[in-house]
């Protein structure tokens, strides 16, 4: 059984019901950045977690309860990636049923395709660099225009493991969400791990970022 909890790191949710889980024939688990039960009594853990963090549990996967909640409302979404390079993308598509409401994304690496193919203005790129708030706006921005689409979610950073700085160390990620005729909300992430585990762990944190503002 799959749950997710959000805006509680996997990590401290196994730390959160470790105590009251040792009442259930159950263990907690991380699989590739995912919370799994497994044992008998899954579904009376489950109740047990729901009870502690209430709304914030969600059974199964959250990519597809995301694409359930977006089909249901009759949207549509779509996203830019820079650090991602598409994985955010991944996310949706490897859903049956994607195709409903997930439009398409845009691999935005080189700052010459920000320019061309999302409006991000050059003044933006060179004063405050790829990796920044209004950057990542302006993302959303010419998303939105780009694909017409009623949500779109963007993520840019440094993945590592070199191209870190003091001001920006390796693992700073911004990512943002926006819906259509509203204002961007864009949030700054510092994740640890590797180049694939700061690819994962962003993507996670855009997912939760849409939940959040659906």
């Amino acid at each position: 059984m799959q749950i997710h909890v959000l805006g509680i790191e996997n990590e401290d949710i196994l730390r959160l019901c470790k105590p009251f889980l040792r009442e259930y024939d159950v263990s907690m688990c991380i699989e590739d950045g995912k919370i799994y039960l497994k044992g008998d009594e899954a579904h009376k853990a489950y109740e047990a977690i729901k009870s502690t963090f209430g709304d914030k549990v969600i059974l199964g996967s959250l990519a597809r309860t995301l694409i359930d909640i977006l089909k249901k409302n009759n949207k549509k979404i779509a996203t830019a990636e820079s650090c991602t390079g598409g994985l955010l993308g991944y996310q949706f598509t490897s859903i049956q049923g994607a195709s409903n409401v997930y439009d398409g994304g845009l691999i935005s690496y080189a700052n010459h395709i920000k320019q061309n193919f999302l409006s991000v203005k050059a003044h933006w790129l060179r004063k405050y660099g790829a990796v920044s708030e209004i950057v990542v706006r302006e993302m959303l921005k010419g998303t939105l225009k780009t694909f017409g689409t009623d949500y779109a979610l963007a993520t840019s950073g440094i993945a590592g493991p070199d191209g870190g700085s003091v001001q920006k160390p390796v693992g700073t990620v911004y990512i943002g969400v926006q819906k259509r005729n509203t204002l961007p909300i864009v949030e700054k992430y510092l994740f640890k791990g590797d180049r694939e585990d700061i690819q994962k762990k962003a993507c996670l944190k855009a997912l939760e970022l849409l939940a959040r503002n659906l």
